[in-house]
């Protein structure tokens, strides 16, 4: 990880630059007078800024600065009205985007800034769930998913609305994940049905195997993913998986296990350890696996391995008096489960919730306004500006992992990602140009070595 790596904003800008310029531009070239790049780099720009709606960033762009620092941190040339950028980008298909995502991974790959993220005999985590980021009942385009509900008069209304399938790679000892390309859930072309979590979820692993044919991964998911359709795919795609099982949810499969624990021939697994520093506590895990379950009995050729774990936590409090917290999950997975690895499955199969802490959540309420209609359209802009701040989070996450000049402005503001947007945003406002986006970190990393003048132009 040194300055001007592969993973530093310059060399991520600029590579992104670059790739946008690929993209094919569908407009007249006798018309156009900003290149598809600049509007796309615009478009990036607002959420790697974070900036609230297209409203802030054109009134930011209105300052002369604001468009010198666009130009020199973002390579964009001519900047396009909220208006143009709406219009333009509404007509772009989000699968041109898709490149961007495996390309910067296989950059961090190469990069040598993953190999911390392998687990579990060298596989990635991949923990994928589907989330709504926009909903009204009035805008809407030929994509939206559509569901009739009732206003409190009881008078029927349509609710429109954008989901996608995010997925992230993860792991149980990090804060960090790694966003890969999402999938919308939305109504296909020619389709006059809602799309579904489960259409997106097949859509997803086959253009993940075509993007990254060859990467050991372990699927993480919920409940309504552990399925033999769901999971027959995964197998053709040489994916393995830890899904969640619930009683609800898969009566067959607890009805066999229920029959098992009457014969007693679950295997079992106990262990006990001491943690925390100030107030001691114990922690207690209990496990019960069976290897070679039917997980329903209409196909008789699947089999899964499950795996149901307890765990208690005790501690004294201040006052002298017992306290516990108790857990309980249950997976079926097709890793065979044994004593030596039944810690680490479980520590994957928990890891799953990093996909709505580390990504949704994050996305939510640090900065990138994930749940804000940026705009529209009546073809693909809402996909498109969701492409776009999953693009931006992205190359934050990658620069967090494989970036010091990154790392320190970070640190400097206590390792607060809120505090440090906000410091970047002052600084892209206020300041003079600044030649590239590391002396822009720069400056808020090491504040005592710049003499900054307010740019008054």
């Amino acid at each position: 990880m040194v300055e001007g790596s592969a993973l530093s904003g310059n060399a991520i800008f600029h590579f992104l630059h670059q790739k946008f310029k690929k993209v094919r531009d569908y407009r007249n070239p006798l018309w156009v007078e900003i290149p598809l790049s600049d509007f796309l780099m615009s478009s990036f720009a607002i959420f790697s800024l974070k900036f609230s709606s297209l409203l802030k960033f054109e009134e930011a762009m209105r300052e002369r600065r604001g468009f010198s620092n666009l130009n020199t941190l973002f390579h964009v040339s001519r900047v396009p009205s909220d208006t143009q950028m709406r219009t333009v980008l509404d007509e772009i298909e989000p699968d041109q985007l898709r490149p961007m995502f495996s390309a910067l991974f296989a950059r961090a790959q190469r990069a040598k800034c993953l190999e911390d993220f392998k687990f579990l005999n060298n596989h990635y985590l991949v923990s994928a769930d589907g989330s709504n980021y926009f909903s009204s009942n009035e805008i809407h385009c030929s994509s939206c998913l559509t569901t009739r509900t009732k206003d409190k008069d009881g008078k029927e209304q349509v609710l429109y609305s954008h989901k996608m399938l995010a997925a992230s790679v993860v792991h149980p000892d990090k804060n960090t994940v790694i966003p890969l390309c999402p999938e919308p859930i939305q109504r296909q072309h020619g389709q006059t049905q809602n799309d579904s979590e489960q259409a997106a979820m097949s859509r997803f692993v086959k253009a993940f195997r075509e993007d990254h044919p060859k990467l050991k991964v372990i699927l993480l998911g919920d409940a309504l993913h552990a399925n033999a359709p769901q999971i027959n795919e995964l197998k053709a795609h040489n994916m393995s998986y830890i899904l969640s099982a619930k009683p609800g949810s898969h009566v067959k499969l607890f009805e066999s296990l229920e029959k098992f624990d009457v014969l007693k021939t679950f295997d079992a697994y106990f262990v006990e350890e001491e943690i925390g520093d100030k107030i001691k506590k114990k922690r207690t895990h209990v496990f019960r696996f069976k290897n070679r379950v039917l997980l329903n009995h209409t196909d008789l050729n699947l089999s899964v391995n499950f795996l149901e774990y307890w765990e208690t936590t005790q501690w004294v409090d201040s006052k002298g008096e017992l306290q516990q917290t108790k857990l309980h999950f249950s997976w079926v997975t097709d890793i065979e489960i044994t004593r030596a690895n039944i810690m680490q499955v479980m520590r994957g199969g928990r890891a799953r919730w990093k996909i709505e802490n580390e990504t949704f959540n994050t996305l939510k309420n640090q900065g990138y306004e994930f749940e804000h209609n940026f705009g529209h359209g009546l073809k693909h802009l809402s996909t498109v500006f969701a492409f776009m701040m999953m693009l931006a989070f992205l190359a934050d996450q990658l620069q967090e992992i494989g970036c010091k000049i990154f790392q320190s402005a970070l640190k400097k503001e206590l390792n607060k990602r809120s505090r440090l947007w906000d410091a970047i945003k002052a600084l892209y406002m206020f300041c003079p140009q600044l030649a590239n986006w590391e002396q822009f970190l720069d400056v808020i990393a090491k504040p005592e070595n710049w003499k900054l003048v307010p740019n008054s132009s």
